[in-house]
């Protein structure tokens, strides 16, 4: 992998949390009342700002991540680990305190629950001074006024639909799962997008696993589907690929539906290669973090 530059112009601004999920392998599906059963138990770097940036970096598009690590050996060991790999970790801010981690239950279909706290959920980002970018792609509910600022003056931003009560900020583009709007119709989550966005929202991207992404710009639907299913045993960070590979392709000039139907299949094929990987991955913690 090339050694990217610094933050640029031409950079691609990915906003977004460094995670250390600790990753808990059912042998049942989860159901009300059971007794289950783990078969293995590991830390893992994850978060919608980590793999979206790799995604993209796979893609060969420089990045800048806006993120916070910790100060102890988790947070150590994901910041050198990161540097290693040649992330661009400039606007990276380390706090002190313990790293706390995700705990995310995988059922055997791959479908995953994740648990986290209060306090993760809460973290905020924040950079002394505004960024310029080619474009932007923010997964996070708390924004300050100098990411907002960037975000105005940027050509093109995509946004991960925040949940709870979000900053509202400026997004071209809101790419949202199904699976966290359940009884909700389709114009009652384009009101809810276009109250965080504003006037700025084109359109609103709403995936639903391996079906069909469903595209809306407040009157017109469009159904964008996989021409392969893939089945697979875990689906962490499959939704963040498929916003890295939609942000890539939009960069490139391709149309929204264009690049929905290219995201898709590409997500699919990172999900198989995963999957068909016979070494760990390098973004596994050592066993002395992770015990």
């Amino acid at each position: 992998m090339p050694d990217f530059p610094s933050a640029t112009a031409h950079s691609v601004v990915v906003i977004g949390h460094i995670n250390h999920d600790r990753i808990w392998r059912l042998m049942a599906p989860l159901r009300s009342g059971a007794r289950i059963t783990w078969s293995d138990r590991r830390i893992r770097l994850g978060g919608g700002g980590y793999y979206t940036a790799r995604r993209l970096m796979d893609l060969k598009r420089p990045v800048c991540l806006v993120s916070t690590l910790c100060s102890d050996g988790h947070g150590r060991w994901a910041f050198d680990m990161l540097t290693a790999k040649h992330y661009d970790l400039s606007h990276v801010c380390i706090s002190d305190g313990e790293t706390d981690c995700a705990d995310i239950l995988l059922e055997p279909n791959g479908e995953r629950t994740i648990l986290s706290g209060v306090k993760r959920i809460s973290r905020s980002f924040s950079v002394p001074t505004t960024i310029e970018g080619e474009a932007f792609y923010v997964n996070g509910t708390r924004l300050c006024d100098n990411i907002l600022r960037s975000l105005e003056a940027a050509p093109l931003v995509v946004s991960q639909f925040p949940l709870g009560t979000p900053s509202p900020r400026p997004a071209d583009i809101m790419v949202g799962s199904r699976a966290d709007f359940p009884g909700l119709g389709l114009e009652e989550i384009w009101q809810t997008a276009m109250r965080i966005c504003g006037d700025r929202l084109k359109h609103l991207a709403l995936t639903d696993g391996p079906h069909e992404t469903t595209l809306y710009d407040g009157k017109n639907r469009q159904d964008v589907g996989v021409n392969h299913a893939v089945s697979t045993g875990d689906t962490i960070g499959a939704g963040d690929s498929f916003s890295a590979a939609l942000l890539h392709a939009l960069i490139n000039g391709e149309s929204l539906v264009q690049a929905a139907q290219w995201a898709g299949e590409a997500t699919a094929k990172w999900l198989e290669a995963r999957d068909a990987a016979e070494r760990p991955d390098w973004a596994d913690e050592p066993e002395e973090l992770s015990n």
